[in-house]
This record gives C-alpha cells, sequence and structure tokens, in this order.
C-alpha cells in the first residue's frame, strides 16, 4: 500500500509529495514567473544585508529545484534576521526532502516557536513524527495544523496514514474522506481511501475511488494497482488484469502489480 509521497501543496516544491510543503510564496509561471528568479537575484545584489529578498530568492530558486543555493539564501535570511520563521521553515522543509529528519524536526520546532500559526510547519513536524514511528506526537501536530487550517487536506491525509497503520482502518477512512472533502480534486485521497476501502472488503465502492484517482492523475500506478484489487475482489478478473498491466506499464518495476497480474493470470 503506498504512501501518499505524490503531489504538493499548492505553494510547494514537487518533493515528498502530499506529505510535506517547502514554501509560503507563490510565483506562477507566466511572464512575472519567468522574471522572478532575475527579479530577486537582483534584489539579493543590490540589498545583501535585507533577509526578505534572500528568502523569496530562495523560494523561486526552490520552485526551480535549486535546493541547495536555495538552502544557502535561507541560511542567509536567518542569519540577517534569526526570528525569519519562515526561512527556518523552509530550511528544515529542504532537509527533510532530503531524508535528513533528524536535522529537519528542530528547525520545524523553531519555525512554531517564532509562529505557532504555520500550519504547513505542524504537519511538516507530524510527517516527520510519522516516519519515526511517533504516533501520538504525529496525531498531535497533524491535530494542530488542522485546527489552524481545517481545510488542510494533506494534515488529513496524514492523519489517515497513522491510523492506517496503527490498525484503525475505519479512522482512516474517516480522514481520507475528510481529505476529499477539504479538496475534491486530491488525487491520492482517492487512492488511499480506495485501499482502506479494500481492507474492509468494500470492492465496489474502492473501485469508484480508484477510477476517480486515475481519471485526476493518470500516472498513479498504485491506484491502478488498487483498481485491479478491487476489480479480482469482485471476481471481474479481466479488468482486473486490465488495471495490473496498466500499473506495470507506468512503472515496469513495480513488484505487486506483477505477482498480481499472474495471479489473476492463472485464475482465468
Amino acid at each position: 500500500m503506498a504512501k501518499d509521497l505524490k503531489g504538493v501543496l499548492p505553494f510547494s516544491l514537487a518533493f515528498l509529495a502530499a506529505a510535506i510543503a517547502l514554501s509560503f510564496s507563490t510565483f506562477k509561471r507566466n511572464a512575472v514567473w519567468e522574471k522572478a528568479t532575475v527579479l530577486w537575484a537582483d534584489a539579493v545584489r543590490k540589498s545583501p544585508d535585507k533577509a526578505r529578498p534572500h528568502y523569496n530568492y530562495a523560494v523561486v530558486l526552490a520552485e526551480e529545484g535549486r535546493l541547495e543555493e536555495a538552502l544557502q539564501e535561507n541560511l542567509k535570511a536567518v542569519d540577517i534576521y534569526p526570528g525569519y520563521a519562515k526561512a527556518y521553515f523552509n530550511i528544515g522543509a529542504i532537509y527533510h526532502a532530503r531524508g535528513d529528519v533528524e536535522r529537519a524536526i528542530p528547525l520545524y520546532k523553531q519555525t512554531i516557536a517564532l509562529r505557532y500559526d504555520i500550519p504547513e510547519a505542524h504537519n511538516n513536524l507530524g510527517y516527520a513524527y510519522y516516519s519515526k514511528g511517533l504516533y501520538d506526537e504525529a496525531l498531535k501536530e497533524f491535530g494542530a495544523a488542522i485546527k489552524i487550517k481545517p481545510r488542510h487536506a494533506k494534515a488529513y491525509v496524514n492523519r489517515g496514514y497513522v491510523f492506517r497503520d496503527t490498525e484503525r482502518p475505519e479512522l482512516a477512512e474517516e480522514e481520507f474522506r475528510e481529505a476529499i472533502k477539504a479538496d475534491p480534486a486530491y488525487a491520492e485521497a482517492y487512492g488511499e481511501l480506495g485501499y482502506v476501502l479494500l481492507r474492509r472488503e468494500k470492492a465496489e465502492e474502492a473501485a469508484l475511488n480508484f477510477t476517480e484517482a486515475v481519471r485526476l492523475k493518470p500516472s498513479l500506478a498504485y491506484a491502478y494497482n488498487g483498481l485491479g484489487m478491487a476489480y479480482e475482489m469482485q471476481g471481474l478478473l479481466d479488468r482486473a488484469a486490465e488495471g495490473y498491466r496498466k500499473a506495470l506499464s507506468i512503472n515496469p518495476d513495480y513488484r505487486e502489480a506483477g505477482d498480481n497480474l499472474r495471479r489473476v493470470s492463472n485464475r482465468r
């Protein structure tokens, strides 16, 4: 069953997918976006002792995938202004994106100490705790994120992971449904709900959710695999095989889908 490492918050870089976020500012990919990197690079040159230009330059660098440069600009921002909560958050998120959870956690805590009302800092800290198996701590932070931002779809999904992994599928189902209410276009939430429904032997409803997941995001191999499982559970073997094949066409190394296809082929 896939963890949600696909997709991002509206203002985030495409890493650790729906789990964590990076920057607070948004630069849309239009004429303004195309000029943003040049604009903020010029601002940094003209005002090297001001924190905000370094932070904003870091944002556009991160959006371009230039994480090391973004890290350095955020570090300059907090060196100039030690109370810059958003910059601490982004530094933590960059370390988190690299898999360095131990360095990310104190930076998220520092962010929250400076500004408690940043929901993404709570969500990211919660996911860091979740990845370490600290489920109670994770739930506390996801809950804080949702209290600050009631429509925080990713925090609902992450809370669903905790319930799923602690064998409370009925609670996980509720969380994934809340995520969909908060963001009806959140493809991965439909996929995760589908897997929970499979565990609860609700195959027909699971198939509907997997179908919606791949409609919204056709590249979700794990959702096609789940769709195959839902059809197989209903005895629709040809359609099950089709789902598994589609998953493998997206990810040829998807072992579970391959095993599922071989099994269902032997049953036909």
